[in-house]
């Protein structure tokens, strides 16, 4: 049944909310020119999935790629996941953080668009955020060859523009642009991955290797990682969705933390389970702060940092989950960064919705997490 059909098939209160909550991703992707300035800015490629569909990933490229004499090195990858409780939510939204994890760690950074409720159902978006992971590490998965394939017909045909441009306005003594040449090489030793929310969820998900569990756990559930990867992992997780048992208004809300309106609250509840359903909620496939830590459940190679805003209702389940890493000895693979009088999604806010306080913690969080990922990728410490 395609997407259209299966859209039209909800109860019509899902759709009318569906609706007003998708209105964001119809802006078009030309606001990146004034919301990230500064760039790159991303073109969108359908990328190959296990099933008959494509996945959009938004492709951010560093200056370093365009220039071959620059680019004799594999280029590192972070894969990024937007948040909106797999109901809501778009890439245009993490444009700021992914041109800056680009631009500063001469990365190329993958924003995926993966698949939402209402028209589609868990584990759809799961299913995209390991295709796209399967696509940069392993050659015999969709995607894999198309992926590299692309980014060079882009950086191609970026270059050509470029040249044409230099040809148009160089002065006789102008030596014009470096030659673009080759192919773009992925490092696949070199992978981190970041997510906001529900897209901290589906970035924690791919480090986890869910073994055999019955009944909630019918057959094995491997991560795309192999458990031999010998590389550090980084993790960038903002404010993770970890425990998906509660609905929105269930859950425990910090002293300090408005109420939700009725309606808003009304509309979370009505859309959370049209992508996953209460049945399914305690699968650890769903909710990975459930998943085991030890006996093969987080990769040995994962390096968490978690930023944790004080006025969040998703606070409580990732503090669990803290004890739970230093009680299963993996809290030296942590750090918690927690930001007294933030909001959930404060970091992903336009900066002119922000107050002072508001767009000084984004940009040190931005910057903290940039230089965990070096250091992560250098040493495999967290500290």
């Amino acid at each position: 049944m395609s997407s259209l059909l299966k859209a039209f098939n909800q109860p019509f209160d899902v759709l009318w909310r569906t609706a007003l909550v998708r209105l964001p991703r119809a802006v078009p992707d030309a606001v990146l020119r004034y919301t990230s300035p500064d760039g790159p800015h991303p073109f969108v490629l359908n990328l190959p999935s296990r099933g008959s569909y494509d996945i959009p990933v938004y492709v951010f490229l560093p200056s370093s790629t365009y220039d071959a004499t620059a680019r004799a090195d594999p280029l590192p990858v972070i894969i990024d996941f937007h948040g909106g409780g797999f109901f809501l939510g778009s890439c245009l939204e993490q444009a700021p953080f992914c041109a800056q994890m680009s631009r500063e760690l001469g990365a190329v950074v993958l924003s995926v668009d993966y698949r939402l409720g209402p028209v589609d159902k868990f584990p759809a978006a799961l299913e995209d955020a390991e295709d796209v992971l399967h696509a940069v590490l392993h050659e015999e998965k969709p995607g894999y060859h198309e992926l590299r394939k692309t980014i060079t017909q882009n950086l191609v045909e970026s270059y050509k523009t470029k040249q044409d441009k230099e040809r148009k306005g160089k002065s006789a003594s102008s030596s014009g642009l470096p030659p673009m040449v080759g192919s773009v090489n992925l490092d696949t030793s070199k992978i981190a991955l970041s997510g906001f929310s529900s897209g901290g969820n589906l970035a924690l998900e791919l480090a986890l290797d869910i073994t055999r569990n019955p009944p909630i756990v019918p057959a094995p559930w491997p991560s795309p990682f192999s458990r031999d990867y010998p590389h550090p992992i980084p993790l960038l997780l903002f404010y993770p969705s970890l425990d998906s048992r509660l609905l929105p208004s269930e859950r425990t809300r910090p002293p300090g933390l408005p109420a939700t309106k009725s309606f808003w609250s009304e509309l979370s509840d009505t859309l959370a389970p049209t992508y996953l359903s209460r049945d399914e909620a305690s699968h650890p496939r769903a909710s990975p702060g459930l998943a085991e830590i030890i006996d093969g459940g987080l990769h040995e190679q994962a390096r968490i940092l978690l930023i944790l805003p004080e006025l969040d209702s998703l606070a409580e389940q990732s503090e669990t989950w803290v004890k739970k890493l230093q009680e299963n000895d993996r809290g030296h693979h942590l750090r918690v960064e927690r930001y007294k009088g933030m909001k959930h999604g404060w970091t992903q806010m336009p900066v002119s919705w922000l107050g002072l306080a508001e767009r000084q913690t984004r940009i040190e969080s931005f910057e903290i997490a940039r230089d965990f990922v070096k250091k992560v990728w250098k040493t495999g410490e967290v500290s």
